[in-house]
């Protein structure tokens, strides 16, 4: 099961529970630490228990190979290393490709990590450069897709991966996306990327992972293959990836490499240790051994996981991006390329945050918030409006997010005039539902405001509610009563969810709509967004927040689509 618990920006919190009876639980985004059967430079026992590691990967083509083969087979994976949570093999794709030989066969891989009790296992794909020709980046991807094709007949107890190859070709990437998709692994690796990385490509990295999660069911996690440097993390989960995996802590520390979430230090150049981590407050550079330069570069990494789940969760992970970002100018143009994918990217983002919208610089004008306004503005009659961002919005949208929780660079102030109260709701419903939404603020409509505050709080026609304004963002919360008016005036199936028969009941006692009674929704139905649930006719059942957009909706098996607020 795979289920999203929190999400801001493209990235998501999610409760990954695989294994039987769901016996491995891991919250991502997550590391996976790459742990050799040859050397172990800290313990994997140490995993857990001192870093907070909560799922390992190892390499079968490695473990297979290795002087303790015949241990490994024997014990089994785990009870070799000791460890208690999920194994991740890798096939050793990469490794053979490096060497340019071919030691083992696709079935023979695959029995090996069925053998060992590998958790997740992975087939033999073949690992794409991104110089290859298209002809060869074709005839690899070709074989690839057969390969997983064969392994998902034969791994049922087990996860299976897909890895998507495709070079330096989105068009590729595109349909090895899809491909990929359709044979329904548990797992999508974006792979052939450790090239572009150690190249400081990042521009190009950006086409190749947009390129693969917009062609990805949303429903699985996603891995960034090769992907274990601190200082790309953030920005990587912005763009939907789930995953990663180091081995570079290890690399790193054998080359007395430094790890920061701003990049790489040689350790004979420090003559501070810019950290607080346990290794660091302890020693000075000088009295640092390989041992304990790992364990920096493991504590460095784990950091900026749980720094990059904090961000989701506060809504603020767009601001943490760009603080990364300026570790290198090369970080700096892949962001910029994002603004490349903000159609996709607008609807995957929530349309709300408790936090403020905080500028913190000429890039944060690309994120898809800002292109979200404007979409959503163009669709409106806006006369008397300001500039904000770069966009000019109607008067009335001054208190709602992100346009009046915000901090901009170059705010003078010119927003906060106030329009009318009635013309202010008028604009916010437009803005939420498009246009005819307005018309339920008729001349009948009393508006009432706070007797502390003197903002809007309700709106009330005939003795009924048809809604409040959010105080944290100004957004327009429906009753039932207000939903069935706004359902009137605007075209059919706007924002509402239509589910199944069986669900029906559910609905109107006010339980929350699960993801796999939902047979159809509006495209543009956002999460956050305030939405209408209906039956198979169209008739309205309740209403809700929608916690993600309609395309998640139809494609997760598990979790809640709309948290329901009020029923017919």
């Amino acid at each position: 099961m795979f289920e999203v618990k929190s999400r801001d920006g493209g990235g998501r919190i999610c409760r990954w529970r695989f294994g039987k009876k769901d016996k491995y639980t891991v919250n991502t985004p997550q590391i996976a630490i790459v742990v050799n059967p040859n050397n172990q430079i800290v313990p994997v026992r140490e995993l857990k228990r001192k870093f907070g590691a909560e799922i390992v990967i190892t390499n079968a083509y490695i473990a297979r190979n290795s002087m303790h083969a015949e241990e490994i087979e024997n014990k089994g994976i785990h009870k070799y290393f000791k460890w208690r949570g999920p194994i991740y093999s890798d096939s050793g794709t990469y490794q053979m490709h490096s060497k340019g030989t071919v030691d083992i066969l696709p079935s023979e891989t695959l029995e090996f990590q069925k053998k060992i009790g590998s958790d997740i296992i992975t087939p033999l794909d073949l690992f794409t450069e991104p110089g290859d020709s298209l002809d060869i980046a074709k005839e690899k991807l070709r074989e690839t897709i057969l390969r997983i094709k064969d392994a998902r007949e034969v791994v049922n107890e087990q996860l299976l991966v897909g890895p998507v190859q495709g070079g330096a070709y989105t068009g590729l990437r595109r349909r090895a996306a899809r491909l990929v998709s359709q044979i329904k692994p548990d797992v999508y690796a974006i792979g052939g990327i450790v090239p572009l990385m150690s190249q400081y490509r990042y521009r190009e990295l950006i086409d190749v992972v947009m390129n693969v999660k917009m062609n990805l069911c949303a429903d699985k996690p996603v891995h960034a293959f090769g992907c274990g440097h601190p200082m790309v993390f953030s920005l990587l989960v912005a763009c939907g990836v789930d995953l990663f995996d180091s081995a570079a802590y290890a690399l790193y520390a054998k080359d007395n490499r430094y790890m920061t979430e701003r990049g790489t230090e040689h350790l004979s150049e420090l003559r501070e240790l810019p950290c607080e981590c346990p290794v660091c407050s302890k020693y000075s550079p000088k009295e640092l051994d390989e041992k304990l330069l790992a364990e920096h570069n493991l504590y460095q990494t784990f950091k900026e996981i749980r720094t990059i789940g904090h961000a989701i969760h506060e809504g603020t992970l767009w601001e943490l991006v760009e603080q990364r970002i300026r570790a290198h100018p090369r970080l700096i143009e892949a962001y910029r390329r994002m603004r490349k994918y903000n159609k996709y990217l607008e609807t995957v983002v929530p349309i709300t945050c408790k936090k403020a919208y905080f500028e913190t610089g000429p890039e944060s004008r690309y994120r898809p918030d800002v292109y979200r306004v404007k979409q959503r503005v163009n669709r409106m009659n806006c006369d008397d409006g300001f500039t904000w961002s770069g966009i000019k919005v109607p008067r009335g949208l001054s208190g709602t997010y992100p346009v009046g929780q915000c901090m901009l660079i170059d705010d003078a102030g010119e927003h906060r005039r106030c329009a009318d109260s009635r013309d202010i709701v008028k604009c916010v419903l437009e803005y939420q539902y498009g246009r005819g939404a307005e018309k339920i603020i008729s001349k009948d409509v009393e508006i009432i405001h706070s007797k502390s505050t003197g903002r809007i709080r309700t709106v009330v026609k005939d003795g009924n509610l048809l809604g409040t304004l959010r105080a944290h963002d100004g957004l327009f919360i429906p009753t039932a009563c207000g939903a069935q008016e706004i359902m009137k005036h605007t075209p059919t199936g706007t924002y509402c969810v239509k589910i199944e028969d069986d669900a029906v009941l559910f609905a109107k006692e006010g339980k929350s709509i699960f993801c796999k009674f939902v047979v159809d929704g509006d495209d543009k139905i956002r999460p956050g967004d305030e939405v209408f649930v209906t039956d198979d006719k169209g008739e309205f059942l309740s209403c809700g927040t929608a916690l993600m957009n309609s395309r998640e909706m139809k494609c997760f098996g598990d979790g809640v689509a709309v948290k329901t607020r009020h029923v017919k």
